[in-house]
């Protein structure tokens, strides 16, 4: 049974009795009618019941004025809640009438029988609750209109572009701050204004232009404006979008406009740099090259690809494993980047080298997102360094060959970079080391100074070369002279930086000198005392026989016998001689000459005149022409007459002459000395002209002499600045040319009387 059932239950103690049941069906209501646009359930609790319990005061009190302002206090209130709530105002007057409804319905029930007193109180009470929380609630949305409308201005007047609004006239319904700021003149002087009052007439025309086009098209539109302002010409990009009005038409037109000036000109540079880097990397002999994760090669760019013979285009997108199958370097080495390492090596690639450093590039996620190279051709280097390896190797083995030290010497540090040498050469121990002052002080102290001194003024003096011999102290405290070559190198300035040299251990030569000087010496003396003492008998044996043979009384055997003594005497003499000569050419520096003027057929004739008595069985035929004259010593050519001839005589068939022949030209005079006879030798004709050589030939009658002959000829002409020469065969026969030249030093006087020696 329903509470308050009778007719004389009064209004507010049925109210306050159903209050709950009131609520349960204002709230299920509310659901069913507005759905998901219902408030919230917790603006139900804290609204409704609220209401529901003024209502009972209102019909219970008896001030109806203070409850009415009660009333509407508690709308005022609602209807702030109900917007902060987001509920629309709608909903927020639908809501008191489903409240009056579920009221009406609780009363039914209950069967209330109307009062109109209480009825018109509970009408009153509910209209003034909905028309404050409609008041309220409006109220509530404008203050909130106005705050974001005051929070939007201050975006917009603090946004960096320029914004504007336009009507479809043309006069600007709104600009902000900044678009005030770039035209220079203030919002009053811009808002109802057109384009054409504002601006020059090329600049309005186009902004104009693009208005018509939006409104036309109903699009956005985006264009660059060009601006002079005081700092001079601007570019702004501007947006342009219709503001669409109820009835799907435009209504207005806004536009965004930023100033790009900057940002195009640092596009431009980023641009002109890219591509003056981009022109750098094709320039270069480089590589750039890179792969995603899955090793597809994605770049590769370069110079380099030319000298390898390759298409970079040719090679993006495909697999850099199935590429380079058949390189497993290659391989390797992308495995390593993608496993997240970076290295460098060095790669041959269609015969160049290439220095690769290989990078792995990072994703969000920290893993290898792709891989990154770049390959620099270093085959000239390398092939520098291949030829500097080669070069240190030969420079190893050639100071492993040689018996020379060598060093490098760094003038401003003192340090001495020495070959492996160094250390056998100079018994150094293992811990000693050479630098310039242990090197100075190891030089004896009598050649120290001079050596110091001669060095440093090459160093001085720009000269390039040193040399100089002294003694230097070994490791094991004994001395070697050391024959010191070195070579300054400086720089572009001439400044000597550096003196490269070798040091070569000349001891046992030198003592080997010495001993050859003092047997040298040893031996001069000796042949000298030898042909001193030999030179008297000899002279006393010519002498006597020649007196013997002056006697009238001598028979024929006596007269040959004391010939015989005679010609052994002169024989002696001439071996006598030629040693002296020998001795004087190899050890006293040359044979001396006497040069003064003659005529060379004159003293031919008579030399041959002497040989022709001492042979009177052979024939000799004597052919002279031209000019004979010269400046020559008379003595020394006599000797070389002689020994031709008769060696000539003593290597030919006796029934054969033997021609002598002088002939005169322009600059020289020539003597020649023929023979018919079997040729020389070729194995003797390389050595003929040395001393002990003789021809031994089965033809050679005399063979007694010291082989001295031709060496002592051949040094005759030499002294002369003459030539000799011979030539021998088979069909001619041998002959020695002796060409002469006219003069020595002065011009050829008139020839004297010819003098030969015997």
């Amino acid at each position: 049974m329903t509470p308050c059932a009778t007719p004389s239950c009064r209004l507010p103690d049925l109210l306050e009795a159903r209050r709950q049941d009131i609520l349960r069906r204002w709230e299920l209501r509310v659901g069913e009618v507005l759905g998901e646009g219902s408030p919230p359930r917790v603006a139900w609790v804290r609204g409704p019941p609220g209401l529901v319990d003024s209502l009972v005061d209102l019909l219970r009190g008896a001030h109806v004025a203070l409850d009415l302002e009660r009333a509407r206090a508690f709308g005022g209130r609602l209807g702030r809640e109900r917007y902060q709530a987001g509920v629309d105002a709608g909903t927020l007057v639908r809501e008191f009438g489903l409240l009056r409804d579920a009221i009406l319905e609780v009363l039914e029930e209950a069967g209330w029988l109307p009062e109109l007193s209480g009825l018109r109180m509970l009408n009153q009470a509910l209209d003034v609750g909905l028309a404050d929380a409609v008041a309220q609630y409006g109220r509530e949305q404008e203050r909130g209109l106005r705050a974001t409308e005051s929070t939007l201005l201050g975006i917009l007047d603090h946004a960096p572009a320029a914004i504007y609004a336009k009507d479809t006239r043309g006069r600007y319904l709104f600009i902000n701050h900044t678009f005030a700021q770039n035209l220079g003149k203030s919002r009053g002087d811009v808002v109802g204004h057109t384009d054409q009052e504002m601006l020059p007439p090329d600049l309005a025309e186009v902004c104009e232009l693009s208005d018509r086009q939006v409104l036309a098209t109903g699009q956005t539109l985006v264009t660059d404006e060009h601006q002079l302002q005081p700092d001079g010409p601007h570019i702004f990009q501007s947006v342009k979008f219709p503001l669409p009005d109820a009835a799907g038409g435009v209504a207005a037109i806004c536009g965004i406009s930023t100033d790009v000036t900057e940002v195009r000109r640092a596009g431009r540079e980023r641009d002109e740099a890219r591509e003056h880097l981009s022109r750098i990397i094709t320039q270069l002999p480089i590589i750039i090259w890179a792969s995603d994760a899955k090793g597809i090669i994605t770049l590769c760019e370069g110079e380099g690809l030319r000298v390898v013979g390759v298409d970079g285009s040719q090679l993006v997108g495909r697999n850099i494993f199935e590429v380079y199958a058949d390189r497993p370097d290659l391989i390797e080495a992308t495995r390593r980047a993608q496993a997240g390492e970076c290295f460098a090596l060095e790669l041959e690639m269609g015969g160049s080298w290439f220095l690769t450093r290989v990078s792995p590039v990072l994703g969000p996620d920290g893993g290898v997102a792709s891989v990154a190279g770049v390959s620099l051709d270093i085959t000239e280097r390398h092939r520098a360094q291949e030829v500097l390896r080669q070069s240190e190797m030969r420079y190893r083995l050639a100071t492993q060959a040689t018996s020379d030290v060598i060093y490098d010497w760094e003038l401003g540090t003192g340090h001495i970079e020495w070959s492996e040498l160094a250390a056998r050469q100079f018994r150094l121990q293992p811990h000693q080391s050479l630098d310039i002052d242990a090197w100075t002080r190891r030089i004896h102290p009598e050649d120290r100074e001079r050596v110091s001194r001669e060095m440093q003024a090459v160093i001085d003096d720009g000269d390039s070369h040193w040399a100089d011999e002294y003694r230097f102290l070994r490791g094991d405290g004994t001395w070697a002279v050391i024959s010191d070559r070195g070579q300054v190198i400086r720089d572009v300035a001439g400044r000597a930086v550096r003196m490269v040299g070798a040091m070569q251990d000349i001891t046992e030569r030198r003592a080997a000198e010495l001993e050859a000087k003092r047997r040298a010496e040893f031996e001069q003396l000796l042949i000298g005392i030898v042909s001193h003492d030999l030179r008297n008998p000899i002279s006393a044996i010519t002498m006597a026989t020649t007196t013997l043979l002056r006697k009238e009384n001598l028979d024929e055997w006596q007269r040959k016998v004391i010939g015989r003594i005679l010609s052994s005497a002169e024989r002696a003499t001439r071996m006598l001689r030629d040693v002296l000569d020998f001795t004087q050419a190899r050890l006293g520096g040359g044979i001396p000459m006497q040069p003064r003027s003659l005529d060379l057929h004159e003293l031919t004739r008579q030399v041959v005149d002497e040989v022709q008595l001492a042979n009177p069985e052979r024939r000799l035929v004597i052919e002279c022409s031209g000019d004979g004259r010269g400046l020559w010593d008379p003595d020394r050519l006599a000797q070389v007459i002689t020994n031709l001839v008769n060696n000539a005589i003593h290597h030919s068939m006796e029934q054969g002459p033997v021609r002598v022949r002088t002939h005169g030209t322009h600059r020289a005079v020539a003597l020649a000395v023929h023979n018919l006879g079997p040729p020389i030798p070729s194995e003797l004709r390389t050595r003929l002209f040395e001393p002990m050589k003789r021809a031994e030939r089965k033809e050679a009658r005399d063979s007694r002499g010291l082989g001295l002959g031709l060496f002592i000829v051949k040094h005759i002409v030499d002294a002369h600045g003459g030539g000799l020469r011979v030539r021998s065969n088979p069909h001619e026969g041998t002959t020695f040319l002796v060409r002469l030249p006219r003069l020595l030093g002065r011009e050829v006087a008139a020839p004297d009387v010819p003098h030969a020696s015997a």
